[in-house]
C-alpha cells in the first residue's frame, strides 16, 4: 500500500528485472491488474509502477472525490512520497484523464505522457460505461454474459475476472464519471502522445476529435492503431509498445 491524498492506494510494481519506473494507469472499473500483461512488453527499459486508483481494485473507497483531479492528487502524493518523478506515465480511458490532471497540475512529474483513447469525444459515448454501471447490480451471471457478448475472443475466464472489478469498483466512480461528461483535453507541458483506438472497433475518440485533441494538449503527436479496441494495451500491445518505445 502506498500514500494518496487522505487514501491509501493498493500499488502493484514490476521489480525483476530492476528498471526505471513508468506509472500506468487503468480506466474506470477496474484495477491496476488489467495492465499487468502489458507492462511486461515495457520490459527491459520500463518497469511498471501500476495503482488501483481510489474506489478500485483494492485502494480505499471514499464516498466522493471521483473527478480526474482527485484521483490525480493521489498520484502527486504517490509520486512524489515515493521519488519517482519524473517518470513516463501511461493512462487508458479514465486513467488518461487523470494523466492529463497529473501532467497540467505537475508537470515537472511527468517525463512523457501516454493517452490510450481518451473519452475526449463528445460524439462518441462509451455505451458500455452505463451497460455496467446497471450490470453491476443485476442477478448473479448478467454482467458476465454481457461481457463475454461484447469480447467474445476473451472467454469465460476473462469476462468473470472482470466482473467481479467491475462488482468491487465503487458506485461514486461511476456516477461521477458519468455525470461529468464530455471531458475536454488539458494544455499540458511535457511531450504527449495521443494513441487512437479504431471506432469501428469499439474507440472512443474520433478523427476529429482526436486532431483536436492533439492540437490543444499542445506539444503532441498521433498515432492511431487500426482494427485496435478501446482497450488497445489488450487487443495490440505489440504494436502499443513498439510506439512507446519510440516515443519516450
Amino acid at each position: 500500500m502506498a500514500a494518496g491524498r487522505g487514501v491509501r492506494l493498493y500499488v502493484r510494481r514490476v521489480v525483476d528485472p530492476p528498471a526505471p519506473p513508468v506509472l500506468l494507469l487503468h480506466g474506470l472499473g477496474v484495477s491496476g491488474s488489467v495492465l499487468q500483461p502489458f507492462a511486461r512488453r515495457l520490459l527491459p527499459e520500463l518497469a511498471a509502477v501500476a495503482p488501483d486508483l481510489r474506489g478500485h481494485g483494492r485502494s480505499d473507497a471514499p464516498p466522493h472525490g471521483y473527478l480526474p483531479a482527485d484521483y490525480a492528487a493521489d498520484l502527486v502524493e504517490l509520486v512524489t512520497s515515493e521519488h519517482l518523478a519524473p517518470l513516463p506515465v501511461i493512462g487508458h480511458s479514465l486513467g488518461a484523464l487523470v494523466g492529463m490532471q497529473l501532467a497540467a497540475a505537475r508537470p515537472e512529474l511527468v517525463e512523457c505522457l501516454v493517452l490510450l483513447d481518451p473519452p475526449l469525444d463528445p460524439s462518441l459515448r462509451n455505451t458500455e460505461v452505463e451497460a455496467v454501471y446497471t450490470l453491476r447490480h443485476a442477478p448473479a451471471g448478467e454482467l458476465e454474459t454481457y461481457l463475454l457478448q461484447r469480447n467474445p475472443g476473451g472467454g469465460d475466464v476473462l469476462a468473470n475476472a472482470l466482473a467481479e472489478q467491475f462488482r468491487q469498483a465503487s458506485d461514486a466512480a461511476f456516477e461521477t464519471l458519468l455525470n461529468a461528461r464530455p471531458f475536454v483535453a488539458l494544455p499540458v507541458g511535457p511531450r504527449t502522445l495521443l494513441v487512437q483506438a479504431d471506432p469501428n472497433h469499439g474507440g472512443v475518440l474520433g478523427d476529429r476529435a482526436a486532431a483536436v485533441a492533439v492540437s490543444t494538449l499542445g506539444n503532441a503527436s498521433l498515432v492511431k492503431i487500426e482494427d485496435a479496441s478501446h482497450a488497445v494495451h489488450a487487443s495490440h500491445p505489440a504494436e502499443l509498445a513498439t510506439a512507446i518505445r519510440r516515443f519516450c
